[in-house]
């Protein structure tokens, strides 16, 4: 399976002035792809007909692991529901049952859905650019570079951890928080 990028090779060697083929340029990307996802805890990408099994909780609301939805059916007990059953927000992954609630029980609903974006948002795309950027220019560890008369002092957050930028897109972008529009 090839790898699924967040941003592009071609974006991420304009902003460190190295080689779209250089395999630091891909590691840092895959890197910061990866991290993203696991930030949100969703695949970002569009995924279609995928099927899940979801455990009734007697409530009226079913959350999905992932979003925005695009399409989506929904079967309780082998039973396959009619729209007219549920309401769907389809922006942020969120199901309830129409007129009573989701029957208690262990993988008892089925949901074959499509989610995703098959255009990655800009938001997200600086924010894994950036992170890219920082992991593929920095030197682990290193806070301060002299070379000669000429010396360069990186951010804080370049040598421990995460930019402001990628806060906010990991809190938009999350499941049950955010925007996501």
């Amino acid at each position: 399976m090839p790898e699924t990028y967040l941003a592009t090779l071609e974006d991420l060697a304009t902003l460190t002035s190295l080689p779209a083929t250089s395999p630091k340029l891909a590691l840092a990307l895959s890197r910061a792809s990866n991290r993203f996802r696991d930030a949100v805890g969703y695949p970002v990408h569009q995924v279609s007909d995928e099927l899940i099994w979801l455990d009734g909780d007697g409530t009226t609301t079913l959350l999905l692991p992932a979003a925005p939805v695009q399409a989506f059916e929904v079967s309780v007990n082998g039973e396959v529901l009619p729209d007219s059953a549920y309401e769907i927000s389809r922006r942020i992954g969120v199901v309830r049952k129409v007129g009573g609630i989701w029957p208690d029980g262990l993988g008892n609903i089925q949901v074959t859905y499509s989610h995703g974006w098959a255009q990655i948002p800009g938001g997200i795309q600086d924010a894994v650019l950036e992170q890219a950027q920082i992991q593929a220019t920095i030197l682990a560890g290193v806070q301060q570079q002299s070379a000669g008369p000429y010396g360069v002092t990186y951010g804080v957050q370049a040598t421990v951890g995460v930019t402001q930028k990628w806060t906010d897109a990991v809190a938009k972008y999350s499941l049950g928080s955010g925007d996501r529009s």
